[in-house]
């Protein structure tokens, strides 16, 4: 198959990581795979570093007639067959640049809330031959929002290259001069408004009374100059947890380097699918979640680790002192949680169901191409 990838995201996160191990994984799989991406992006790097062809457009705004025009003239000069879009902005892209081509559009949704306006949307979003939903929740979403037919939206997982599950990382309990022996509680995640951080905290202040010396490791930053991660330091400061907490940043290969927490706390308002919960997971690290989006799709409550309510630090207070109270249950939980990545939640499950529904939407012909290639 001959599929492209569009992307306007500068930024690197769960989404841009999805990409980049479908865009690979399929070129592995012997397909040929290009990306269109914005130059300045970090997704062109780790494109190029992959060894996949990328195509840098500027795609200033949601819609940008001069990139839109290079990009139908290049769908056609590549005679690409599929058009892969990961972001709801470029829809919009996909649907008017394909229209006359016979390149067929597939559509990601990495977002849980219902697309906006649909009646102004339903026009481009008819151009899709199918749309996936990361999660469940994410389908559920799509289906209410009513921009496309029900049948048209799947729902396909997704999934961590188990092979680099064990790969060696920095020791993050020595860079801060924290012993093997004192607790520590991870989050990995963007810092924006929405993923739970204040609640985290507010939990934190409450373990300090049973757990004086634990630890709380916060990997991730937020988009461009961010005041809010200021304001997340000046909150833990205020609830007394300054000598507590350690705001790390962006940490590159932070889903290996979650193997030096005790647990890894996802407390998002509604995370679309949560693939740092699968990271740690696959590293033996139990978890604690919020009870919302696609979370409870992974974590089962009481076997891979907890389900917690959104914004209610008591709860999550009383479920991070249960897990660490108990090095055999941290134990089993993370033994269950590895094996649960395991069997659901890889690379090649994503792989293999993506390049099914490729199959189903170009039909016969596709079938006959790898008959020809086998």
């Amino acid at each position: 198959m001959r599929i492209a990838h569009l992307s306007s995201m500068t930024g690197f996160y769960g989404g841009e990581v999805c990409l980049l191990n479908l865009a690979a994984g399929m070129q592995s799989r012997g397909h040929s795979v290009s990306c269109v991406v914005r130059p300045g992006s970090r997704l062109r790097r780790e494109l190029q570093d992959r060894g996949v062809e990328v195509l840098p457009l500027p795609l200033v705004d949601w819609y940008e007639p001069v990139s839109v025009a290079r990009l139908r003239r290049w769908l056609i000069r590549q005679d690409i067959q599929i058009l892969h879009t990961h972001l709801p902005r470029d829809y919009f892209i996909a649907a008017t640049a394909t229209l006359g081509t016979g390149v067929l559009n597939v559509g990601s949704r990495h977002q849980v809330n219902r697309i906006s306006l649909p009646v102004f949307k339903r026009p481009f979003m008819s151009r899709f031959s199918a749309m996936i939903g990361v999660s469940r929740a994410v389908r559920r979403s799509l289906v209410a929002s009513g921009v496309m037919d029900e049948d048209r939206i799947v729902t396909i997982s997704n999934g961590i290259e188990w092979a680099g599950v064990d790969r060696a990382c920095i020791d993050l309990r020595e860079s801060v001069d924290v012993a093997s022996d004192v607790p520590v509680v991870g989050f990995v995640g963007r810092l924006c408004p929405g993923k739970g951080v204040e609640t985290l905290l507010e939990a934190a202040a409450l373990l300090r009374s049973r757990w004086p010396d634990f630890q709380l490791f916060i990997l991730g930053d937020g988009p461009g100059v961010n005041d809010y991660v200021m304001s997340l330091k000046l909150l833990a400061a205020r609830l007394g947890l300054g000598p507590n907490v350690h705001f790390f940043g962006y940490v590159d290969h932070a889903a290996s380097a979650c193997a030096a927490f005790d647990v890894q706390v996802v407390c998002s308002q509604a995370e679309p699918f949560g693939l740092v919960t699968v990271e740690a997971m696959a590293q033996g690290v139990p978890v604690t979640v919020t009870n919302s989006g696609g979370s409870p799709e992974i974590v089962r409550d009481g076997v891979e680790g907890f389900l917690v309510d959104p914004g209610d630090a008591d709860a999550l207070a009383r479920r991070l002192d249960c897990l660490l109270d108990s090095p055999g249950l941290r134990r089993e939980m993370g033994l269950r949680g590895r094996e649960r990545v395991r069997r659901h939640f890889t690379l090649d499950h994503m792989l293999d169901a993506t390049e099914a529904l490729y199959m189903k939407v170009l039909g016969l012909s596709v079938v006959k191409e790898r008959r020809a290639t086998a």
